[in-house]
């Protein structure tokens, strides 16, 4: 059993580079003087009472204070594309999928909407439609991980990868192909090559904020934490106030056992962006590393309040429930991770492993095999493991 865990640990600690519980507010907490009309004129203002809304555990309130300024601002695209995030953090995919593409249709070119209806069809499923908009969205660091993940779910991964490495290797001046280039390797669990291509997108353009914020975390991923430190410690000189970065710095932080750096850094994070669930999550890890794992879930859970289609918080709240024996709430944790993510390799190890703590081989081994068609080599060689172990007399 002791072999079983060290193993599900690493596995659930492994992921693909990534660049990118408060009591609920009633809604009637907000006061304006008219129901339908915003007192808020500024946009700056409205987005940031939105995410004082967020931060008290409020997203309807937050959708209902931009909804009312949008009223008499109709022409504020910033605040109309929080206002999109908003319905899609809240579970509202057909009012977000509508208002992007209202707001395509003015603004055709914008690559940010591209992505953000690409990934409102991934999340439905639309895999041939989330791919077409994210495509459209190119060169974007964010659109190339789910690119990757649609084009596995399609099939056709090895034609997507030979296709944005030859872009790259064809512009060797184009700043954009390299960052897609190295998202790329980020995606499929190859931190070095992720790291060269960065380096490259870095001697083209040394002050790329994207380029430094990914450096920095393959070289985390590398454990090459000195010089992880001197890419993030620039990328912060450049702007202070870079969410990545930031919370970039905290992972690295975290992994170095510099634990009030990495609240300090994390903190910072959060304030500028609490509707984003990166900070949460490496919150969560902060406090795991820490020992205390209730906390830990708790920053999880606030993760999937903002954003409950990613797999990584399900993964962390699994865990901890199942370290402490709470193996029902682990295995409906995986379950529920895999009813918004079911490609998730991670969510299929966690379940096979608990289903085979139950002794019940047959449903272990089908999760096992689904977890071999991980992009991770450790979840692959684990799963495949198991398999083994499970299928001798």
């Amino acid at each position: 059993m002791k072999q079983g865990s060290r193993l599900l640990t690493l596995a659930l600690a492994a992921g693909a580079l990534v660049w990118c519980a408060a009591a609920a507010a009633k809604a009637d907490d907000i006061t304006f003087q008219n129901a339908a009309i915003s007192t808020i004129s500024d946009p700056n203002d409205a987005l940031r009472f939105a995410r004082d809304r967020i931060v008290a555990h409020d997203l309807p309130g937050a959708v209902l204070a931009l909804q009312r300024y949008i009223i008499n601002h109709p022409d504020e695209g910033a605040v109309e594309g929080f206002l999109g995030d908003l319905y899609v953090s809240n579970g509202d995919l057909h009012d977000a999928e509508l208002l992007y593409r209202q707001m395509l249709d003015e603004y055709p070119l914008d690559r940010d909407l591209h992505t953000r209806l690409g990934k409102v069809y991934a999340i439905e499923n639309n895999v041939d439609e989330a791919i077409a908009q994210l495509q459209e969205s190119l060169p974007n660091v964010e659109s190339t991980y789910y690119l990757v993940q649609l084009h596995q779910r399609k099939g056709d991964l090895a034609t997507f990868r030979e296709q944005m490495w030859r872009n790259a290797q064809e512009h060797p001046g184009d700043v954009n192909a390299q960052l897609d280039a190295a998202q790329l390797f980020g995606a499929l669990y190859l931190p070095r090559d992720a790291a060269l291509e960065f380096q490259r997108a870095l001697a083209i353009d040394p002050n790329s904020l994207e380029a430094l914020d990914g450096l920095g975390l393959a070289q985390t991923a590398e454990r090459a934490n000195s010089s992880a430190e001197q890419t993030l410690a620039h990328c912060l000189v450049l702007d202070s106030s870079n969410y990545g970065c930031l919370d970039a710095l905290g992972l690295l932080e975290i992994q170095e056992h510099n634990y009030d750096q990495a609240q300090a850094a994390l903190d910072r994070a959060y304030r500028l962006a609490p509707e984003e669930p990166e900070a949460l999550l490496s919150m969560g890890r902060l406090d795991d590393a820490r020992g205390a794992w209730q906390a830990a879930v708790a920053d999880y859970e606030r993760a999937l309040y903002v954003w409950p289609y990613g797999a990584d918080a399900y993964v962390n709240i699994a865990f901890d429930d199942e370290e402490h024996g709470l193996a029902v709430q682990a295995q409906q944790e995986a379950q529920k991770g895999l009813s918004l993510a079911p490609a998730d390799a991670r969510l299929h190890y966690m379940l096979g492993y608990l289903y085979r703590k139950e002794g019940r081989r047959d449903l272990a081994v089908a999760q096992f095999l689904a977890a071999e068609e991980s992009l991770d080599p450790q979840i692959v060689q684990f799963a495949k493991e198991s398999v083994e172990e499970l299928q001798q007399p």
